[in-house]
């Protein structure tokens, strides 16, 4: 019998068909930003979007990654500073879980939960939502037994790995020994399906692409030459790198061991979790993800048309990815006369620690049942908002900016970045009366040039 794993409630088909209560329309990007496009077309191989009996398993079928740690312990200290450990506990992930709990009556539970709780989802631990049933394996996110003991996939979308856990332990080589379990080689991972299946969400009752990075990985020159999510987010530094060492204590000397940090871009949130070494890795990922190119002349009436090109010279997706309508990257843009005056301004951030909502934003937001712009996946009819910068290929923006004397000025670009928009924040604290750190901006790139009128 084929075994998908994610059940579509009858009663979220009718929530979204019905509309839920629309987001005040984000001031992230203005109105006259917004292109509509659509969100439903779907490739073959992953056309459809029925489902089956998800599979369940006993509480304790899986093992506590603390078991793990006496013979992998670089490996379990690596895991356990990643955003993976804390995929449940996520103090910024649980207050939009929940509220999409409210909104859908638990319809949403098994949607976001089964990626963020995997365990507990497989063993009739969720829902409830609150995790009030969860043990102490299955609050530990994304976690070593449930990676380890992936055999197959059966679709490409919404959690749709499957599960056979026990003793046999499943990993890239399949050479090593051990007392406590056995060793299998698996071809699945060595391949980014193994990751693709939770980093690809599509919305089950319209098809609206939520979440699109592994889709967006399998079309371009990086899915293509078979570089894969591991390459490059399974090492400590950017790109594909040596990494040697030994999987367990007694284990191979070997020329490079997968780093269990899986870093990304969510340097902010490790910051404030005290992962100072693992925010500086998300900092140097997304520096080395983005370049920026500049085009300058100033017209005879004294007008200076600047053209900012945006390159994505690193990343193996496009930029902004994952929760892209949850995270931001902009353009900030200064011009300054001789004497340090700023005559023009583009993207900064106020007092509030809010982007100017006239910015040029790259990123995602969907729109409701109501056509309104939100950053809520649940309340997603389709995309109303995507422009992000696909692998190897680069977007232009071109500011019409008038100088008002003669002389010489100093033109400043950035590409900034944030994990979360403050907005979020602001309503999890109107909402929560939970106030979370205020957000801190990335400088991935920047450009700087002078021009005379």
């Amino acid at each position: 019998m084929k075994r998908s794993f994610f059940l579509v409630s009858p009663l979220f088909i009718l929530i979204i068909m019905a509309g839920c209560t629309p987001l005040k329309k984000s001031p992230e990007p203005a109105p006259d930003q917004v292109e509509a496009v659509s969100g439903t077309e779907q490739p073959a191989e992953i056309a459809k979007t029925e489902t089956t009996e998800p599979q369940i398993f006993e509480p304790g079928s899986f093992d506590n990654p603390k078991n793990c740690r006496e013979c992998h312990r670089q490996i379990y200290e690596e895991w356990s500073h990643s955003m993976h450990s804390k995929a449940w506990t996520d103090q910024w992930y649980q207050p939009d879980f929940q509220l999409a709990h409210e909104e859908t009556e638990g319809a949403t539970d098994m949607l976001c939960g089964a990626c963020h709780a995997p365990i507990a989802a497989r063993t009739g631990q969720l829902p409830p939502a609150d995790g009030s049933k969860f043990d102490q394996t299955s609050q530990q996110g994304i976690s070593c037994d449930f990676c380890h003991t992936i055999s197959g996939i059966d679709q490409m979308y919404n959690m749709g790995q499957i599960s056979s856990p026990g003793p046999i332990k499943r990993g890239p080589r399949g050479d090593g020994r051990s007392l406590y379990h056995e060793v299998q080689y698996s071809e699945l991972h060595t391949k980014a399906d193994l990751c693709g299946s939770c980093h690809m969400v599509i919305h089950p009752a319209n098809g609206t692409r939520i979440i699109d990075t592994w889709e967006d990985w399998k079309s371009n020159q990086y899915g293509k030459k078979g570089i894969t999510c591991q390459d490059c987010h399974m090492t400590p530094t950017p790109g594909i790198a040596i990494n040697p060492g030994r999987s367990s204590l007694m284990g191979k000397r070997r020329e490079t061991v997968a780093f269990h940090g899986f870093i990304g871009g969510s340097s902010y949130i490790q910051e404030e979790m005290g992962n100072h070494a693992q925010a500086e890795m998300s900092r140097e990922f997304l520096r080395a993800a983005a370049e920026l190119k500049l085009a300058e002349k100033v017209t005879e009436d004294g007008t200076l048309e600047l053209t900012v090109d945006v390159h994505n010279v690193g990343a193996g997706h496009k930029i902004p990815t994952g929760t892209t309508y949850i995270r931001i990257m902009w353009l900030q843009v200064e011009v300054a006369d001789a004497s340090g005056k700023v005559v023009y301004s583009s993207g900064q951030v106020d007092e509030n620690n809010h982007v100017d909502p006239d910015a040029v934003f790259f990123r995602v937001l969907f729109r409701d049942a109501d056509s309104n712009l939100t950053g809520k996946s649940w309340r997603a009819q389709s995309i109303g908002y995507d422009r992000r910068i696909p692998a190897k290929g680069m977007d232009s923006e071109t500011y019409r900016i008038p100088l008002p004397a003669q002389g010489e000025y100093q033109i400043t670009t950035r590409l900034m970045y944030r994990s979360v928009a403050q907005q979020s924040l602001d309503e999890i604290f109107t909402r929560t009366g939970q106030q979370l750190p205020p957000v801190v901006s990335v400088e991935m790139a920047s450009a700087q040039t002078r021009v005379s009128r």
